[in-house]
Order: C-alpha cells, then sequence, then structure tokens
C-alpha cells in the first residue's frame, strides 16, 4: 500500500471536514492513503451519504404491508401488487447538470432512475417527468426547456419506455437553475425481484455493461460537466446519449435472472465500482476483494484512481456463485456488452482493492449510506413562525368582465396546456389512447397478464411551498393520492425527491425540515409510505449577482393499484347533457393561486386551505362513486382552480359546459381558487338520482354546477366563447412560448 499520507488540507480540498478526516483515521485505525481518502470523500459526498438529511429522513413512515422493499434497503422501492407481480419504482433529480449540459442531462436523467430499476429485476414500464424552469419571460428558460424537452425525448425513443405524464412549472425562483426530477416505474414477477447485495464467501464479482472510461473522475458528475472531464479519445454528446447500451445491459440482467442463479445487482454510478462494492457487501454483511486490473477499460493510459472513480454510465456489479461463471459467459457472449471476473466475496468486512501483488485501498463496509459509520449531521434551521398573510378578497374590486380574465389567464404557461411536450412524448403511449385521447389525472399503466393496472403521478404545487412549507407538502402528497384515486386507483406508495438549497442556511434548512414533517403527516394521514426518494440540496439561482435559494420543492411521485382495469376513469366530459357536479366545499379562498399571481400580482400569500379530514373523506368517496359506476368523468380541482378543471374536461371530446356559481362565495374564488379537497364529476342524466342518494349518504358536501354543452362555454348566462376557441389558446400557448413568439 503506498506509504503517501496526506495532509488535513488535502482532505479539505476533496470537501471533507476535519472532523471526517479524524474520523477517516480512527475508522482505518491508521492514516488514509491518497486513494483512500479519494474514496472515502466520493462515498461520504452529499448526494452519495445524504449527511445532511438522513437524520429527518429516517422520520419518514416506511413501512406497510404491501412494502417487500423499503426505503433505504436497496436501489428502488418495491410494492407488492397481488397476483404475483410486483411494482419497483423510484424518483431521482438531475438538477444540476441540466443547468450545464440540458439535453445531455435530462438524457442521463431518465438513464440514472432507469438502472435503479433494471437492477432489481423490473421490466421498465413508463417514465414520469417532473420539470421546473425560470420565468417564462426569459430566453433562457426557454432554451432550457427546449433542451430538457429533446434530451427526455431522445432517451425515451432510444430505450422504448414511454414517458406518461408529470407536471412542468415555470417560476423565477428556479431561474438559471431548472429542477428536473424523473420516477422510473418497473414491473416484476415479485419472486424475480434482484436485491443488490453481496454474499457467500467465496462468490464472485462481475463486472457487465459498459467498458470503464475517465468519466466524471474529479468531481460528482451531478455537479458538474462531464464532457470538461473526459480525456481523449474524445466523446461527443452524440455517443453519450446513445440508450444502445442501456438497452443490452437490460437486457443481459433480465436473462441472468432468468438462466442464472443471481446473488445481487447493483448499477454502478456516482460512488464508482468502489462504491458499488461497498454498498453489496455492506447489504451481504460480508467483505469484498477487487482486482483493479481486471476491469475492462475503454482507453489507454487510465490509472488506479480513475477506473475505480469513474462514473462510466451502463455497468453494473453482479455477483454470482462461482460455479455460475460458465452460464454467466454464455448468456454475455450473446450480447455486445463487456463482462469480467474482477472480485470474489470475502467474510470480512472490508472491501479491499489490489493492483497486482499491492493493495492500494482497504475500505470499511460500513461507511456507505446508513451505515454505522457513516456521518449524519443535524444542521441547525430556523423554525419559520412567521407564515405569509392569506388573502383579504374584500379590499379587491371584483373583475368587470370575468372572460378577459380568462383570457389573460391564459397567456399564463402554468395553468395552460402541456400538449405540446406530451405529444413529443406520446409516441410509443401502447395503451390505446388512454393517457391521450382519453386523459386522467394519473397516467395508466397495464400490467401484462393481470386484470389489474398502476395509475401514477408526480405532484408538488411550488407556489404552495413559498409559503408554508408544512401545509404545501401535505398538499403535495395529498393531491399526489386524490389524483390516483380520480383516476380509479387505490393509492400504494410514493418516492419522493427533495429539491431544496444550501442546507448549511438555517432558512433554507428550516423549509427542508418543515417539508419532511408535513410529507411524514401526509403519509400517516392517507396511509401511503415512503419506500424510495432522492434529495437534491444546493439549488441555487442567481439573482443581481448573488446566490439565492430555489423555491423549496419536494415532488411526491406516487403509485396505485386498480383492483381492475374497468374502473380506470378519465376526465373528459363525454355525453351533451350529462350532469356537471361539483364534489366538496367551495371557499372564499385564492391564496397562493395562479389568479392572485396573474391578475391580483400577489406573488406571495398564505396556502390555500387544506384539511386532511376533508381529504380523506372526500378521496374514499370519490372511489366508491367510481367502483359503483355512478359517474362518467372525475378531474380533480387544482391549478388554476374550478374554471381550468372544467376547461380540461371540455377540451379532449370538445364539449362545452353551462354552469351557475355559488351565490355565497366571491365569484373570482369560485372559479379560480385553489382550496383544496374539490372535484369534478359529470354524471349521466339516468344516474343522476342513485349519485345524488349515495351522496347524501356520505359526509361530503357537493352541488350541481350545470350541464355538458355542445360546444358554448357559459357562466351564469354570459358566454365565455366556444370550447373551440379556447381550445386553440389553451394547447397553443406554450408552442407559441418555445418559438419565441
Amino acid at each position: 500500500m503506498s506509504a503517501n499520507i496526506p495532509s488535513l488540507e488535502e482532505a479539505e480540498k476533496l470537501d471533507l471536514t476535519s472532523v471526517e478526516f479524524e474520523k477517516i483515521k480512527s475508522l482505518l485505525n491508521r492514516h488514509p492513503n491518497a486513494l483512500e481518502l479519494e474514496l472515502f470523500s466520493r462515498l461520504w459526498s452529499e448526494h452519495a451519504s445524504y449527511k445532511n438529511s438522513i437524520k429527518w429522513l429516517k422520520t419518514l413512515p416506511t413501512k406497510g404491508e404491501n412494502i417487500l422493499v423499503e426505503a433505504g434497503d436497496d436501489n428502488a422501492g418495491v410494492v407488492d401488487l397481488g397476483d404475483g407481480n410486483a411494482c419497483v419504482f423510484k424518483v431521482e433529480s438531475h438538477n444540476s447538470p441540466c443547468a450545464i449540459q440540458p439535453r445531455l442531462g435530462a438524457f442521463t436523467g431518465l438513464r440514472v432512475v432507469m438502472r435503479d430499476v433494471v437492477s432489481m429485476g423490473a421490466k421498465p414500464a413508463a417514465f414520469l417527468s417532473s420539470l421546473r424552469f425560470g420565468d417564462g419571460k426569459r430566453d433562457t428558460a426557454r432554451w432550457l426547456f427546449e433542451e430538457v424537452a429533446d434530451g427526455i425525448c431522445e432517451f425515451e425513443r432510444g430505450f422504448g419506455v414511454p414517458i406518461l405524464g408529470g407536471e412542468t412549472f415555470f417560476s423565477r425562483g428556479y431561474n438559471t437553475t431548472p429542477i428536473v426530477n424523473n420516477m422510473a416505474i418497473g414491473i416484476v414477477p415479485k419472486d424475480n425481484i434482484i436485491y443488490g447485495k453481496a454474499e457467500g464467501k467465496g462468490s464472485l464479482l462481475l463486472i457487465v455493461g459498459a467498458r470503464t472510461g475517465k468519466d466524471g473522475v474529479e468531481r460528482d458528475v451531478f455537479e458538474t460537466d462531464i464532457l470538461a472531464e473526459i480525456d481523449s479519445p474524445p466523446v461527443s454528446i452524440e455517443q453519450m446519449m446513445d440508450a444502445s447500451i442501456e438497452k443490452e445491459l437490460f437486457e443481459a440482467i433480465q436473462q441472468l435472472n432468468q438462466q442464472v442463479k443471481l446473488i445481487g445487482v447493483q448499477p454502478i454510478g456516482t460512488q464508482g465500482i468502489v462504491g458499488a462494492a461497498v454498498e453489496m457487501a455492506a447489504r451481504g454483511n460480508a467483505g469484498a476483494e477487487i482486482a483493479v486490473e481486471k476491469i475492462p477499460q475503454r482507453q489507454a493510459g487510465l490509472n488506479i484512481k480513475d477506473v475505480l472513480l469513474s462514473q462510466t454510465w451502463g455497468r453494473v456489479l453482479i455477483c454470482v456463485p462461482a460455479e455460475e461463471l460458465v452460464r454467466v459467459k454464455d448468456v454475455v457472449e450473446s450480447l455486445e456488452v463487456a463482462m469480467a471476473v474482477i472480485g470474489k466475496v470475502t467474510d470480512g468486512d472490508k472491501v479491499v482493492c489490489s493492483s497486482g501483488e499491492e493493495i492500494v485501498a482497504e475500505l470499511p463496509v460500513n461507511i456507505a449510506m446508513l451505515g454505522d459509520e457513516s456521518p449524519v449531521y443535524e444542521r441547525d434551521f430556523i423554525d419559520i413562525k412567521d407564515k405569509a398573510p392569506g388573502i383579504n378578497l374584500d379590499i379587491y374590486d371584483e373583475p368587470d368582465h370575468y372572460p378577459d380574465v380568462v383570457q389573460k389567464m391564459l397567456s399564463n404557461l402554468n395553468v395552460t396546456s402541456k400538449s405540446w411536450l406530451t405529444d413529443k412524448f406520446n409516441n410509443l403511449d401502447g395503451d390505446g389512447g388512454d393517457n391521450g385521447d382519453y386523459p386522467s389525472d394519473a397516467a395508466f399503466i397495464n400490467v401484462e397478464g393481470s386484470d389489474k393496472a398502476l395509475a401514477a403521478t408526480m405532484d408538488c404545487n411550488s407556489r404552495y411551498m413559498k409559503s408554508d412549507a408544512f401545509i404545501g407538502a401535505q398538499i403535495a402528497v395529498a393531491e399526489a393520492a386524490r389524483n390516483i384515486v380520480c383516476a380509479g386507483g387505490q393509492p400504494l406508495a410514493l418516492s419522493d425527491c427533495l429539491n431544496f438549497g444550501n442546507p448549511h442556511d438555517p432558512k433554507v434548512y428550516g423549509t427542508f425540515v418543515e417539508s419532511v414533517k408535513g410529507i411524514t403527516k401526509a403519509c400517516k394521514d392517507f396511509n401511503v409510505p415512503v419506500v424510495s426518494g432522492n434529495v437534491s440540496f444546493y439549488n441555487q439561482r442567481s439573482e443581481d449577482g448573488h446566490l439565492k435559494p430555489i423555491t423549496p420543492t419536494p415532488v411526491i411521485g406516487m403509485i396505485g393499484v386498480m383492483e381492475n382495469k374497468k374502473h380506470h376513469s378519465t376526465l373528459s366530459f363525454k355525453h351533451k347533457g350529462d350532469m356537471i357536479f361539483l364534489v366538496g366545499q367551495s371557499r372564499n379562498d385564492v391564496n397562493s393561486s395562479e389568479y392572485a399571481s396573474s391578475i391580483l400580482n400577489i406573488k406571495k400569500s398564505a396556502a390555500p386551505y387544506y384539511d386532511a379530514e376533508e381529504e380523506k373523506e372526500l378521496q374514499a368517496a370519490v372511489m366508491q362513486m367510481i367502483k359503483k359506476g355512478l359517474v362518467r368523468s372525475v378531474h380533480d380541482v387544482s391549478n388554476g382552480g374550478l374554471f381550468f378543471s372544467l376547461l380540461e374536461s371540455a377540451i379532449p371530446m370538445e364539449f362545452g359546459f353551462d354552469i351557475t356559481s355559488d351565490a355565497e362565495i366571491r365569484k373570482e374564488a369560485f372559479l379560480f381558487g385553489e382550496s383544496q379537497s374539490r372535484v369534478v364529476v359529470s354524471v349521466a342524466p339516468e344516474k343522476q338520482d342513485d349519485f345524488v342518494d349515495f351522496m347524501m349518504e356520505t359526509d361530503v358536501p357537493f352541488s350541481i354546477l350545470g350541464h355538458v354543452t355542445k360546444g358554448e362555454v357559459r357562466i351564469d348566462d354570459e358566454s365565455y366563447g366556444y370550447i373551440s376557441e379556447l381550445k386553440e389558446a389553451f394547447e397553443q400557448k406554450l408552442e407559441i412560448w418555445v418559438e419565441g413568439e
């Protein structure tokens, strides 16, 4: 082992603190060498160790009767679907790379989250994306949006798995710093789940996939421009955006899982080969030996550090019994992937790396995330007591002409259609239009060979987070569950992606803590555990030469199950003359609404009204009315308020609606307020009595709004135009904006 003894100054250059440096010496019972110090630095980076968030993440509810793999136990969460199938899913962020190389960053973001699902044996079924960009008036936001959209589309086409849904939001709170979160969803027979572990003395460690190059060696690829760190031969963006290696790797894992006795599979990512080995050994309560010279290399001239820290995509570490090696070779040789035996499992508690006869590094296996010796910090935070005030509508004049208000709001990117984007994504949708012509509040995913289906959604209203992180985070969970229910499903579990600024800023950390507390409460309220997730700190935007944190953004990715596909409910009106009902209570509340921002020019106010018990009762009622076949369409009231929910229900089949507002509620609040726990349903005339009888048996308030019309939109006997005109304005805004008009 090298006699080179690094100093504290060298450790600090690697972002290790003096306390961490002393802890490393204590763990090793000696000074680390330079390579070991680099390895510790990577393993204890924020992205790899979650050292600034793990204390609070451990407070999230993670257990449930359907949970097969809990949060933190493996690469992704796994939920039992019944009928022998399981769902593997996870949300990941890829924010910083998308600010530097947005097309490549977006492409790679899907690649990263996909590998965690594929490595557990699942067949990817769908992706969803939650996107945040800066003020739509800025050319930078337009460029970032286009580039990110192109990158996502290129991975979708290259890998052959559809983007089925998500959300897109624009705000100055993300100027120069986009938020790009992706959820990958896969399905696997319950008995075929692969775990990321290494165990059994003498078992072999194999690397399978792409050959190792000098990719992201010097720094975390999540925080830097990896193109600037790749030595010759040069690698173009086009080469890096080639999904063929992922397809081959997916096929290899699938075939190996069928033909070979696999012990474990671990994707190789940010932490390099050593990080993957440490995690596998830790899960298997074992040690490991790795021979650096046996690792297949893409280019000449790589040193030991390059090989061990490389973040080359498209590689996995596989653990198999020694007697299975011949079968592994038979499978892999038929595919265009490299394979090599690079080590073995030991009965120790260290990962030992050697080059020839020389041991170059030794690391304890309990230093990975959730390991007994990984760092955990409790940062100072400000308990934010002063919440933003509510909006008193009494001091504002009521609009003179509501159709003009609608036209102005139709120029708002946050409430208008994202069809320009979804049309780019939906080319691979094989569900016969279930996610296109007849959209739902959640994406619909078939489970092959089963009467069941999945519903999936991603949600977080960033505007609510600015005013009250605790309530805003609860609403994010509640809305995700509501979307699942409105689509005909039963919420099962969630994966979160917590996007915040610098954790050393007490105010930023205070919003993080409040968000985790809000998610925890809502998960318990709706009995939906957290099975996986990601924390992304250090998201900061530049404003007037100063770094400011992004708007707190805890994105919730949720999946639910439909016991029978016939319960799949869509949001579109389907028949002229159907009655339209509002389920839930309207309130004089425009707090944190798009109306408040666009029309009243109030950028920050209290969170909209939310009550967990009301929400639970509403969801229970909606679930039953769908199962009883009482409704033809179901759509929740959310961003933009009731009017835009009605418009979204009218547009798919180009119906209109004729409704009457509630005389007890200010009209702007009735039409555009975003108070929670409300759903719009349409009911066939012949089922109206049954629907009313059903609702009378519940404790949920409801009211008749009006009826579906042939094509005109009327409110209180005033015409707002024809649906064809409103549809054109609603659906073309994003396209016009992208084209710079």
